[in-house]
C-alpha cells in the first residue's frame, strides 16, 4: 500500500516552499488564487488527505461534535441527525452521537461524557424525563465549561444555550385558521407529548385560540401512552360530532388517523385531520396527511452553522435563538 503524499513531498513536486502548500490548502489569502488552485490540484490528484490527529494537537480541537438525539425511532430527530452529519462534514467536523431514549439518567451521563473534552462543541435535544421531573442540573453544570452547547427543536426557559426551533405557537395557529376558514366548529387537539416543552406551546397556542373563538368547541385530549391516548381519541370521536383533529407530534397524529380508519370515517366529508408526520412515508400511504412541515434539514443546517461559529470565536454569554417557520402542506386528510 502507497503511503500518503505529504505536504513536503508536494512542496518538492511543485517546487514551492512547504509554508506556501500548507497556506494554499487551508486557503490563505496570502497566496494567489492560481498558486492554491495548483497546489489543490495536486494535492486532490495525489490523494493528499489532512493529518486529522496532527491538527488536532496543533489547535488543542478534536474537530468533533457531540450530538444527543431523544429517540432515533422518531423520523424527525432521525433526519435532523443526518443533516447534522452531512453539514458538519462540509466543515471537516465529524459527529459522535448519543442516544438518550428519552431517559434522564442516560442524558446526563452522555453529556458528561461528551463534556470532558471529547468533542469542540454540543448539539443537544433534552429528554422527554428531563421536562417530566424537570431536571436540569445537568445542563446549568455544563455551562461552566468551555464546551459550546445548542440545543434544538425542545427549547426551554431553563435551558440558557444557543437555540435552533420552529415557530410551534404560530404552526399551531395557522393550522387551526385553515381548519375554522374550512368550517370545523369542533376539534380535537392530540398530544402525545404533554410534559415536553414543545408539547406545551402548542397546547397553549390552541387554548388561545379556543378562547379567542368562543363558538368552536375544544377538546384536549394528552397522555404519553399510546394505547390510552388512542382509546381517548376513539370515545370522543365515536360519541361526538368532531369536525377536525390536530396532532402535536408524529405519534399522536398516527393514532388520530387509525381511529378514523377504525371508525370507518371519510377524510374532508366527516372529518379533518392535520398533524405531524414522518415526511418520506406519508407519501407513499394513502390517505396522505396534511401536515405541519417543520424542515427538519434546516434545523440540522443551521444547527452546525451556529455551533461552528461558537468554536471558531470562542464561547460567550450571548445567546443566539434562531426560530424557523413553518409551512401548512394539505394533503388528503383535509379540505
Amino acid at each position: 500500500m502507497n503511503k500518503p503524499i505529504t505536504i513536503k513531498e508536494i512542496a518538492r513536486d511543485l517546487g514551492v516552499s512547504f509554508s506556501t502548500v500548507s497556506k494554499s490548502l487551508n486557503d490563505s489569502s496570502e497566496i494567489s488564487e492560481k498558486t492554491k488552485k495548483k497546489v489543490k490540484e495536486y494535492a486532490a490528484l495525489r490523494g493528499y488527505t489532512p493529518n486529522q490527529i496532527a491538527l488536532s494537537l496543533k489547535n488543542s480541537a478534536t474537530y468533533t461534535i457531540g450530538v444527543i438525539i431523544p429517540d432515533i425511532q422518531n423520523s424527525f430527530f432521525a433526519s435532523v441527525l443526518k443533516n447534522i452529519e452531512i453539514h458538519a462534514k462540509s466543515y471537516g467536523y465529524r459527529i459522535v452521537t448519543f442516544f438518550t431514549n428519552e431517559k434522564l439518567k442516560e442524558e446526563e451521563e452522555s453529556l458528561k461524557i461528551l463534556s470532558k473534552g471529547l468533542v469542540d462543541g454540543l448539539i443537544v435535544c433534552p429528554s422527554d424525563e428531563t421536562f417530566k421531573k424537570k431536571k436540569f442540573d445537568h445542563f446549568n453544570a455544563i455551562k461552566n465549561m468551555n464546551t459550546p452547547v445548542l440545543v434544538f427543536d425542545r427549547v426551554d426557559e431553563n435551558l440558557e444555550f444557543d437555540s435552533v426551533s420552529v415557530d410551534d405557537y404560530k404552526s399551531i395557529i395557522s393550522a387551526l385558521d385553515y381548519l375554522y376558514e374550512k368550517g370545523a366548529r369542533s376539534i380535537v387537539l392530540a398530544s402525545a407529548i404533554p410534559d415536553v416543552s414543545v408539547g406545551k406551546k402548542r397546547k397553549e397556542a390552541f387554548e388561545k385560540f379556543i378562547k379567542d373563538n368562543p363558538e368552536v368547541e375544544g377538546i384536549v385530549l394528552e397522555s404519553d401512552d399510546n394505547p390510552v391516548l388512542q382509546k381517548m381519541l376513539l370515545e370522543v370521536v365515536e360519541t361526538k360530532k368532531v369536525d377536525a383533529m390536530l396532532g402535536v407530534d408524529i405519534e399522536s397524529t398516527s393514532l388520530a388517523n387509525s381511529v378514523v380508519a377504525m371508525l370507518g370515517k371519510n377524510y374532508k366529508e366527516e372529518i379533518s385531520l392535520i398533524g405531524y408526520v414522518n415526511k418520506q412515508f406519508n407519501r407513499l400511504q394513502y390517505p396522505r396527511v396534511s401536515y405541519i412541515n417543520q424542515y427538519p434539514e434546516k434545523i440540522g443546517q443551521i444547527a452546525v452553522d451556529m455551533i461552528v461559529d461558537k468554536i471558531k470565536i470562542g464561547n460567550s454569554n450571548l445567546l443566539n435563538k434562531e426560530v424557523i417557520e413553518t409551512t401548512l402542506s394539505i394533503k388528503d386528510t383535509s379540505l
